[in-house]
Order: C-alpha cells, then structure tokens, then sequence
C-alpha cells in the first residue's frame, strides 16, 4: 500500500469538512471521536497509507481526557459567582460528562490518580466505551439520512474500527489542520448552547483545551540533571539547547 495521492487527500479534507458542516451533532461526543482517532494514529500510526485497527477502548481512554478538563466549573471573568459545568449537548446533561465529573470529584481532579487505582479506571474506561459504542462511533459517519462512512467502515456492532487505507496517513499528515477544525467545530457547539453561562467571552477555546505550549525553559536544568540528557518516553539523547522540556509524543516520526 503507498499513501495516498494528493487528489484523494484533497478529497478526505473535502469529506471532513463536509462532515463537520452538514452531520448530526446533538452532542460533543462526536468532535471527541474524531480527535481521538487523530490522536491515536500519530501515536500508534505510521505513513505507509495502510489501514489501521483501532480498538474502542484506546477510543475511550482519549475521551475521558478531554472531558476530564472540560467537567471543570467554567467561571465567567464576569461573574466569579456563577461557575457551572458546560452543557455538552442539546437535552440533559451527556452521559460521559457526568460519568467523569463522578470520576474527577472521586479522585479531587487528578487524572494521574484515577489511572494508578486500576480497578477503578478499568471501571470508567468501560462505562465510556459502552456509551461511545451505543452512539457516537456508529453515527458519527451520517450527513442527513445517508451513510457518509469514509472514515471507517460503518458496521454499528464490535469493539474495534478499522481506519481504511489512506485515513490514518492523513490523519497524521493534516494533524494540526484536522485538530484545528475539529476544536473549533466543537468550541462553537458549546457556544451555541452555553449562551447564557458565557456571555461574550473569548478564552472558552483556552479553558476546555488549553492554552498553546507554555515556556518552562526554567526547569530544563533541573530536568535535564534526573534524566540524564535522555527522554524519559523515546530514550533519545535530548539536546542541551534545543530540547523541549514538553516533549512528549515523539513528533519527529510525525511529517508536519
């Protein structure tokens, strides 16, 4: 299998745009599928063009951080008094949003915390995956009435998707276009239907994904001293001057 040519990327950029203007979005649940899938590729993809499995837990995993952040009471520079947690969808509040509220107030806030309590982290990764798999995952490919499956094939049933060929090297390929597109898809939802709780503001992209990369050359000495000039996720030897003290995913591999 090679990548894909430059017309059929062009055209999954089409597709994608499509989706996120035309599709059913009654809840955020399908903008957090699409970064997942984005998300996951560049850690575990490559770009030899091939299909790629990808399991509805690893799925599951990616969401409950983002919602982990965005569960977080959002408080109005106008209003201090008035902290709410965003509603993620047109009816009551999302399943999963309150699923990780439950799961955040358990642990006071610290994700880290509910990953080493392995019991119950395989708990919330499986009440997650069972609601991503009963909705978002098999409806997020429909535009009207009609099937638009160019993501993945749209079976409805199982624990696993398959990305065809070509989707994961785009993916990676537009990363930052793709990501882009998706949170601002997703951040002008939430300001459709948090009106009320946001008023005029303008750092609500900020608050539910953070800011851009902050500068912590500060503490590349003292990091740099306990890991021995090597990174602690890939190993390589960091250089002294132009490492990042964030680095993490190993984007090198990653064609930006």
């Amino acid at each position: 299998m090679t990548a894909p040519t430059a017309d059929q990327q062009l055209k999954f950029l089409m597709n994608l745009q499509r989706l996120l203007a035309e599709g059913q979005f009654v809840a955020t649940y399908k903008y957090a599928v699409l970064l997942a899938l984005a998300d996951i590729v560049v850690e575990f993809g490559d770009d030899s063009g091939e299909a790629l499995s990808i399991s509805t837990k690893q799925i599951a995993e990616k969401i409950i951080q983002y919602y982990w952040r965005q569960v977080v009471p959002y408080i109005p520079r106008t209003d201090p008094n008035d902290g709410r947690v965003l509603r993620q969808n047109t009816g009551s509040q999302a399943a999963i949003i309150r699923q990780v509220l439950q799961a955040r107030r358990t642990y006071d806030g610290s994700l880290a915390a509910a990953r080493r309590d392995k019991r119950a982290w395989k708990a919330i990764v499986r009440d997650v995956d069972q609601v991503v798999r009963q909705m978002p995952l098999w409806k997020l490919q429909t535009v009207g009435r009609n099937k638009f499956d160019f993501l993945y094939d749209n079976r409805g049933t199982g624990t696993s998707i398959e990305l065809r060929p070509g989707v994961a090297y785009c993916l990676r390929h537009f990363y930052a276009f793709v990501g882009d597109l998706v949170r601002g898809a997703w951040t002008r939802y939430i300001q459709r239907h948090n009106h009320e709780a946001l008023g005029t503001t303008s750092d609500l992209s900020e608050f539910l994904f953070g800011s851009e990369r902050a500068d912590l050359s500060a503490i590349r000495t003292i990091l740099d001293d306990i890991q021995a000039g090597r990174c602690f996720y890939c190993e390589r030897s960091i250089p002294r001057q132009a490492g990042q003290v964030d680095h993490f995913i190993p984007w090198s591999r990653y064609p930006f």
